[in-house]
């Protein structure tokens, strides 16, 4: 069996004297797709914040790719193929919708500001509005979208990453039967 791109081994997460996470285990293998389940209040999106490296775990390890990346920062896990949505939006609410995009991709691509993987970063950009139906709010500002639409813009700000691991937490979260439908 072929190592999994995730190993997040007995994670546990104290907060004072509440134990938020007590030696969870996760593994994501490299082409699968794995569900995180439970009610509120499980843990879910504090693993993710370890994963992501928003949080330190008291105790355990995070491997991915086979490398231990508890010391690792967001960004640098974000450069290695890490992404993720939020449970609540955190878009660039003053940028356009194409805007929030650019700047997920020039943020992990060394070159995609000004340097020679800028066109990459265009071309990408225009692909996922294209793949993911935003053509019509491509240049809205994202403030002035739905729930449902902002929803789709932080998908497109997570996949604007060329992530190799993509966290979704909570993704149809506040959204209407339309909106999930039109987000899967």
């Amino acid at each position: 069996m072929a190592e999994p791109l995730l190993d997040a081994a007995a994670i546990t997460i104290r907060f004072g004297g509440l134990v938020a996470l007590n030696e969870v285990d996760l593994q994501v293998a490299a082409s699968g797709i794995t569900g995180l389940i439970g009610p509120n209040g499980a843990g879910k999106t504090t693993l993710f914040n370890v994963i992501t490296g928003l949080l330190e775990p008291s105790s355990g390890t995070v491997r991915y790719d086979g490398q231990d990346i508890n010391r690792w920062s967001p960004p640098r896990r974000g450069r290695a193929g890490i992404a993720r949505t939020f449970q609540r939006l955190d878009l660039f609410v003053g940028m356009s919708v194409r805007d929030n995009l650019r700047a997920a991709y020039e943020a992990n691509v060394p070159g995609g500001v000004l340097g020679r993987r800028s066109r990459e970063g265009v071309e990408l950009v225009d692909a996922l509005i294209e793949r993911l139906d935003m053509k019509d709010i491509a240049d809205r500002r994202a403030g002035t979208l739905s729930t449902g639409l902002g929803r789709m813009v932080e998908l497109g700000r997570a996949l604007s990453t060329r992530p190799r691991l993509l966290l979704l937490d909570e993704p149809s979260s506040g959204l209407d039967v339309g909106e999930t439908e039109h987000f899967q």
